[in-house]
């Protein structure tokens, strides 16, 4: 098993010595605490789905968790990225009810409550590596390769960016909000920021199976059809062997065998939509 390695991201460095400059140790100490359970959330239904998560990287926005190889299954990655962000809402919601049922917790629970209220709304931005982000890099993952995905996510979080600092300029006019300059600078830096946590682990993959060639792992072998896409294939890889498809024209003649080898590196190239037909015509 892989030792976890944990690291700050310098946007992250550059946030809390703000915070603390400010004298806001209450608000540090809760918005360190939610991220922490915020990312725990992400980790739950990770591990739970099968994904080895290896990397903390702690960042403004939360605990970015990352591995070796690309998450590929839409569905898998957008669970996994809203967890977050509902658990963040959950403890929200929590909070309030408390305040409604017993007010004089409101003054020591403030700043947790108001700290998850951020965290889920800032999260839910369509910013890389923001949770929004991750969903829409998914999505946009179903027809693009990630490379394309992400460079559409940047020109997104630049014009978010660059939308907040506008409103930041009008606001001067009336009353001067510096939360939306702060926001605008911190979502500029994050969409510009080079950042590979954007790729997980998954553990059905051959990374994860080398360790158990000692002691003899089965090979299996399935026939699929040439319309089958690279997304439909990843998901009947197992954890416990290692699978080699044999792919069908209509006719029933080979077309080619594609094993996991082979399978780890097409889904570096082409976009999860993608049909075997097309890959080995």
């Amino acid at each position: 098993m892989k030792k976890f390695k944990i690291s700050l991201h310098p946007l992250f460095i550059i946030f809390v010595c703000f915070l603390a400059c400010l004298g806001w140790f209450w608000v540090l100490l809760s918005y360190i605490i939610t991220i922490i359970l915020h990312e725990l959330a992400h980790a739950l239904v990770a591990n739970r789905k099968g994904y080895s998560l290896n990397q903390f990287t702690l960042m403004p926005h939360g605990i970015s968790l990352s591995g070796n190889n690309e998450l590929f299954t839409t569905k898998d990655e957008v669970e996994i990225a809203i967890a977050g962000p509902l658990l963040n809402l959950f403890l929200s919601i929590l909070g309030v009810a408390v305040w409604w049922l017993f007010p004089e917790t409101y003054v020591f629970t403030y700043y947790f409550v108001l700290a998850n209220a951020v965290t889920c709304i800032i999260n839910l931005l369509p910013v890389f590596p923001m949770d929004g982000g991750r969903v829409a890099l998914a999505v946009l993952s179903k027809r693009l390769t990630r490379q394309k995905a992400m460079k559409i996510l940047r020109i997104i979080g630049i014009g978010i960016a660059f939308t907040l600092i506008v409103i930041f300029i009008i606001s001067t006019f009336f009353e001067v909000n510096y939360t939306l300059l702060v926001l605008g600078i911190f979502v500029f830096l994050t969409a510009i920021w080079e950042d590979k946590t954007h790729i997980y682990q998954k553990s059905s993959f051959l990374i994860n199976k080398r360790s158990g060639l000692k002691k003899g792992i089965a090979i299996r072998e399935i026939a699929v059809s040439s319309q089958s896409t690279l997304y439909k294939i990843v998901s009947q890889t197992r954890p416990d062997s290692i699978t080699n498809f044999k792919v069908l024209k209509e006719d029933m003649s080979v077309l080619g065998v594609i094993n996991e080898n082979e399978l780890e590196k097409l889904i570096q190239i082409y976009p999860a939509s993608v049909t075997l037909e097309t890959i080995l015509s």
